[in-house]
């Protein structure tokens, strides 16, 4: 045991000895926010949707192709060149070449929808992007305060050592002189045992820590991280948390899973507008440019001269345009279960906008009690330590007159241990909840 214990503290100096950067909160969720795996994929959806929505205003323009075929025939065919025709074999090469582009005019309004429709999945995906932010920063948060939790507590534990070794450096001379019976020694040094296992306990538990934090950065290895320790890191007991229908209110306006449904019920409510426009007749222009050429292709206006490709394309040139009208009259039910399926997605896009709205309600009601209740616990936490500070002070007067044993003595310190250790874990977990609660009213996450 006294090896393990030797082995810890020496780590600590040697940490101590080189030290290394240390991250701040705001550090973390920066780092996390650039790096993380989660957010990078989140990312690319947010591209991939942006990509839809700018496709989808391009769908408005005509179109614009260019064709050529190049083609070998082998076989029967027409000679016209002599005076009655007649099939002979011939192999030839052929072709032909054009342009053509076509216009949607009207379709029922379904292009502008679609153009609306891809825009509310592109600020969707950019909420679902803010809500993963907002995950992750909390988690850094908690993260973050657990190993502040822990530090303290490894100061707490190193106290309590140090005051047990001092007592038992006290008894062991009381011993010598004949003051104190051996067996006051012994327990006291059984104390200081116990005391050094409980300080390496909070050593791994403070080496936990680090583990989950730089986990939650995705960083290779947790060996040289540390943390910075803010500055006067309290909590304001004064004013109780403020109610939940404003911080409700406020959430409703900040908390990116409300905007993210909503720009789906839009999406949905678009898509239905799609389906209707189904409905209504289409019109479309059209217009190509033509002209094709042929080995066995003649002149009619001189039959026996030569034929150019180049002059074939001049002669066989031509121009197309046009206007279509596609009426819908029968289209095996499609188009009527198109709309009704469009509806029912309004329908529960509207039910999952009401859930997500009901959801955030309970949470902030659930954090608003949480919160409450940490205050609380803090308040009569520091009544405890205040308690237990001041029967610890009055025991150390009696056990320096020989007036309170060494277990007696060992009780009351173990209870303002207990009181300090519950005082500081009441503290962050109160410190952790106002953070919640000022999270959704849209404050930023600092210590």
């Amino acid at each position: 045991m006294k090896k393990t214990f030797l082995v810890s503290l020496a780590l600590l100096l040697f940490v101590n000895a080189y030290p290394q950067k240390k991250w701040s909160l705001e550090e973390c969720i920066n780092y996390a926010y650039e790096n993380n795996l989660q957010i990078k994929r989140q990312e690319l959806n947010v591209d991939y949707n942006k990509n839809n929505f700018t496709q989808s205003k391009f769908s408005t323009l005509p179109n614009l192709n260019g064709q050529w075929n190049h083609s070998f025939s082998s076989g029967k065919t027409i000679d016209n060149s002599k005076e009655i025709p007649r099939y002979v074999n011939e192999s030839y090469w052929s072709g032909s070449m054009g342009v053509n582009s076509n216009l949607n005019v009207f379709a029922g309004l379904t292009i502008l929808n679609d153009i609306k429709q891809k825009k509310y999945k592109f600020l969707q995906s950019q909420s679902d992007l803010e809500k993963t932010k907002n995950d992750i920063a909390m988690n850094l948060t908690l993260g973050y305060l657990n190993i502040l939790f822990a530090k303290e507590q490894v100061d707490v534990a190193r106290n309590k050592l140090e005051v047990t070794s001092l007592q038992a450096e006290r008894t062991r001379k009381l011993m010598e002189v004949g003051n104190v019976a051996q067996g006051e020694y012994f327990a006291i040094k059984a104390q200081e045992s116990n005391d050094k296992l409980a300080l390496v306990n909070q050593l791994n538990v403070l080496e936990i820590a680090y583990l989950d934090m730089t986990q939650y950065l995705d960083l290779d290895s947790a060996e040289g991280f540390d943390i910075v320790i803010p500055e006067n890191l309290e909590v304001e007991l004064l004013t109780p948390p403020q109610s939940v229908e404003i911080i409700y209110g406020k959430a409703l306006d900040n908390m990116p899973q409300i905007r993210s449904a909503e720009f789906e019920l839009k999406s949905a409510e678009k898509d239905l507008a799609k389906a209707w426009g189904q409905v209504s007749p289409s019109i479309g222009i059209n217009g190509g440019l033509y002209s094709y050429y042929s080995a066995l292709a003649t002149d009619v206006l001189n039959p026996t001269a030569d034929y150019p490709f180049g002059t074939q394309l001049k002669d066989y040139f031509n121009k197309q345009v046009g206007i279509g009208i596609t009426v819908p009259l029968f289209n095996r039910l499609q188009v009527k279960n198109s709309i009704s399926n469009a509806k029912l997605g309004v329908m529960n896009t509207q039910l999952m906008l009401d859930q997500a709205k009901l959801g955030l309600y309970k949470e902030i009601q659930q954090a608003h009690a949480d919160a409450r209740a940490a205050m609380e616990e803090y308040n009569s936490s520091m009544e405890a330590v205040k308690s237990n500070q001041e029967a610890f002070k009055y025991a150390q007067q009696k056990l320096e007159v020989g007036l309170m044993n060494s277990v007696d003595f060992n009780v009351t310190k173990n209870n303002l241990i207990t009181a300090e250790s519950a005082m500081i874990q009441a503290k962050y977990k109160y410190i952790f909840r106002l953070k919640i609660l000022d999270f959704y009213m849209g404050n930023p996450i600092v210590l």
